[in-house]
């Protein structure tokens, strides 16, 4: 896939998340090659904390883009590998973030190697991630999201761009659940039905959300007319963009509630009954 396609498809969702006040506090970032993703961070963090949002001549660039260029910029901290793994001491550095005063709305931590992150240093960010300080948001970047800690997954968007035009052609399993979801205002009736084909357990019902809440932010982009690789998107066009960004503020919610230890039965009752409310 083509460099420009693949960062013009990121950027839209990033945009479009700070267009409308939903950024999440943390995005774990799927990507083969570290290098470009470096670059595209670069970009994401000018979009976010400069006040142009990073567009400018090249000549004429503000001061947050140059430092950010110059890997000096203070509300930017990133985290690379000690060796072998990432260490609890580097991650106690993010902390500087939270105590430092900033000119800009958000600061932001990089994670490089994700899957590197051993038993303490993920204790370590799990603190940060279970309880988001306003304002600062974390990305994470792995080859592959099945080497980081589930704990620390189930906290974060999950957005691969390993091969992006294949990842938005959502299987049609995740198409048929989100039609019920929209456009079905009985579905609550088909609880039995819903749980054993969607959500028969937890594994499955977080592999489910993962996919919705992806499907949920580019129909957000399909729909303000920006740019999207969402195929099939015509079938949910009429649903409203103030619907759209409650069912995703729902699955965020309920996402982080599944990770704990909770009755599943109940838990479930209560997504449905949240989506229910939306129609």
């Amino acid at each position: 896939m083509e460099k420009e396609k693949l960062e013009g498809t990121i950027y839209d969702r990033i945009y479009n998340a700070l267009d409308h006040n939903m950024l999440s506090h943390a995005y774990l970032f799927e990507m083969d090659n570290l290098v470009q993703a470096n670059d595209i961070i670069k970009h994401i963090a000018k979009l976010i904390l400069c006040s142009n949002r990073g567009i400018h001549d090249q000549e004429e660039r503000c001061e947050i883009c140059r430092l950010i260029d110059l890997d000096q910029c203070t509300d930017l901290k990133t985290v690379y590998p000690n060796g072998s793994m990432i260490k609890k001491e580097q991650l106690l550095e993010i902390k500087k973030l939270y105590k430092t005063t900033s000119s800009s709305r958000y600061r932001i931590y990089v994670i490089y190697e994700a899957e590197k992150l051993n038993a303490s240093s993920a204790n370590t960010i799990l603190k940060f991630l279970e309880e988001p300080e306003k304002g600062i948001i974390a990305f994470l970047v792995a080859k592959n999201r099945y080497q980081v800690l589930d704990t620390v997954v189930s906290r974060c968007q999950v957005l691969n761009f390993k091969d992006i035009d294949k990842e938005l052609q959502f299987d049609s399993h995740i198409i048929d659940f989100i039609q019920k979801v929209t456009q079905n205002n009985s579905f609550y009736m088909e609880f039995k039905e819903i749980l054993e084909n969607y959500l028969s357990d937890k594994e499955s019902a977080k592999q489910l959300l993962d996919a919705v809440e992806q499907y949920f932010h580019e129909l957000l982009i399909y729909n303000v007319g920006n740019n999207s690789h969402l195929k099939d998107a015509e079938i949910f066009a009429k649903i409203p963009k103030d619907s759209i960004i409650r069912y995703i503020s729902i699955i965020e919610d309920e996402k982080q509630k599944l990770v704990y230890n909770v009755n599943y039965k109940l838990w479930l009752d209560n997504l449905l009954l949240r989506f229910l409310e939306v129609l």
